[in-house]
């Protein structure tokens, strides 16, 4: 990504997760819409369970951009979406991340972790291998996690 690209993506120009954006895509599949963001399940299911769950209210690429009503509002998504997150699969241990180096726009990666996992002890980050699900598991995962999130 070359700077002039990078600086219109800070601006909010084109950003890819700038509400409203697509429910389903080649990375995510949507499952709840929150107080001040969603949560979709990522497509690459390496760490069962691993979730998106992307700033909604504006554009914003930083936390000292929000407010601290807005901040609170969704670091409270964050724990539901995490404690819904770990009721449905079950993790050994959970990672949550919020980088921007990509896509700068406030998210959250909620990563769970499984002491059988192909880089447990270390970051996930360069992923080895992508694992996708049948539609019928995906399906059923994220029920489970809406049930969970009303629950």
């Amino acid at each position: 990504m070359d700077t002039s690209e990078w600086e219109q993506l800070l601006l909010g120009h084109n950003c890819p997760l700038d509400a409203p954006r697509a429910r389903s895509t080649s990375l995510w599949e949507y499952v709840l819409s929150l107080e001040a963001s969603t949560l979709y399940l990522a497509k690459n299911q390496a760490y069962r369970g691993q979730c998106l769950l992307i700033l909604d209210l504006r554009h914003a690429t930083r936390p000292d951009q929000l407010s601290a009503a807005e901040w609170s509002s969704f670091c409270a998504d964050l724990h539901r979406a995490e404690t819904a997150v770990v009721r449905a699969v079950q993790p050994d241990h959970i990672n949550i991340a919020s980088l921007g180096n990509v896509i700068p726009h406030l998210h959250w990666h909620i990563i769970p972790r499984y002491r059988t996992d192909p880089r447990w002890g270390g970051p996930i980050w360069p992923e080895e291998a992508e694992h996708r699900l049948t539609a019928a598991e995906e399906d059923a995962l994220i029920v489970t996690l809406k049930e969970t999130l009303v629950a």
